[in-house]
């Protein structure tokens, strides 16, 4: 699961740096760049609690299998597109692609014990920033040959990782694991999730924790490349070398740094303190204007994302019951959607507006906000008891030749 998020992340990296001054391209102003991401959350918002919960009831493999394919139909569109539209098309079907992170945690949470489950979500979070070392690194080295040609490799990249999703990907969400229980929803998955949370109030406030913190990282994201573009005249391959650092700095948090955290201080008061350090590094971002402050600053915002990531999805796991895994996952990475919807259209209003810096200053505002909302619920979420006998045992009995091979 680690390799499969490693290669899907590494093709996103590939485009990232590139798709502001692609969208500029073909006529975009500086809210129409932030609407290419936009488009791409709103489907994740709209598609990721359901692909979750298909996952609970269809299993896992088969979701991140065909949406993968997808991800392959939306680089491809990308690259041919000719005008902002068709770019906002390619991209709203791209975020339908990449509705499946849900299920990938899912995986994690049907594998783990609840006391390695941080280290599991982190290694997923470790995969992700690795690939935004890889990704925007050869984004790039490869951007001055030829404007389209990240799309294209990165279409190449989504396509083999759905082969090697086919061939090695062990199912882990069975009948066995399950109980024989499959929630029975479709379209209404939604709607239905929704209710569900609504009526465990720890769901409730780690679900707006995800959403604020979501809002504010992905606001930074959007609008870094205009900032570093205003101050330092940089473009696409300064900023794709200034994301490999941000991918680096993550990897060594989530690869074991949160483990280790994890250990000493429990998954509440680490993102607790994730959350803190974002806000202090967004705030102090707005005011940097040297490269080594900025390094220092986005040094802060690595560490606090590395620290919350996993630790929110494993407070989720904690909360949820095992049946609704992928659909309580699924619901908080959809709202993290709406949160990439929110983020960079709010960012670029602001930025217009005010000093380019202002979003940052806007963002680390709406992290303090997370932290008081979810110190209410915190001493609600416990660790489960232990599992790990009978999710070794079905894992053992699904995975079969093809998880030998793995």
């Amino acid at each position: 699961m680690a390799l499969t998020i490693l290669i899907d992340f590494t093709g996103f990296g590939l485009i990232i740096p590139l798709l502001p001054f692609w969208a500029e391209h073909l006529g975009a102003s500086v809210v129409g760049i932030t609407m290419v991401s936009a488009a791409y959350a709103l489907a994740q918002f709209i598609f990721t609690p359901l692909f979750g919960a298909l996952s609970d009831r269809y299993g896992r493999k088969s979701v991140i299998f065909g949406s993968l394919l997808i991800e392959v139909v939306s680089l491809v569109l990308s690259a041919v597109a000719g005008t902002f539209p068709i770019l906002l098309l390619a991209r709203f079907i791209g975020g339908l692609g990449a509705s499946n992170i849900g299920s990938a945690q899912a995986v994690i949470a049907d594998i783990t014990t609840p006391e390695k489950r941080a280290h599991g979500m982190g290694m997923i979070g470790a995969a992700i920033g690795l690939g935004f070392v890889i990704g925007p690194a050869l984004s790039g080295a490869l951007s001055p040959l030829g404007t389209t040609l990240p799309f294209w490799i990165a279409a190449v990249v989504a396509l083999i990782n759905a082969l090697l999703v086919l061939i090695l990907l062990p199912e882990t969400r069975t009948r066995q694991a399950s109980g024989n229980t499959y929630p029975q929803r479709g379209f209404t998955t939604f709607f239905t999730g929704w209710r569900s949370a609504k009526s465990h109030r720890a769901i409730l406030n780690l679900i707006l924790v995800n959403l604020l913190f979501t809002i504010a990282f992905t606001g930074m994201e959007n609008i870094f490349p205009l900032f570093g573009q205003h101050y330092f005249s940089w473009g696409a391959p300064q900023i794709g070398y200034i994301f490999t650092y941000v991918g680096v700095v993550i990897v060594i948090m989530q690869g074991g740094l949160v483990r280790t955290l994890v250990k000493s201080f429990t998954e509440r008061r680490v993102m607790v303190g994730g959350l803190i350090v974002l806000a202090a590094g967004l705030v102090l971002l707005a005011f940097s204007q040297n490269l080594w402050l900025v390094l220092l600053t986005l040094a802060l915002i690595s560490i606090g994302e590395g620290a919350v990531t996993p630790t929110i999805s494993t407070l989720l796991s904690f909360a949820s019951s095992q049946e609704a895994l992928g659909e309580t996952l699924g619901l908080a990475q959809g709202v993290g959607g709406l949160g990439r919807i929110l983020g960079p259209l709010l960012a670029g209003v602001i930025y217009q507006a005010l000093k380019p810096g202002s979003p940052f200053i806007a963002g680390g505002i709406l992290v303090v906000l997370a932290v008081i909302a979810v110190l209410p619920v915190l001493s609600a979420i416990h660790r489960p008891a232990s599992t790990i006998e009978t999710q070794e045992a079905v894992v053992a009995e699904t995975s079969g030749s093809a998880g030998k091979r793995h």
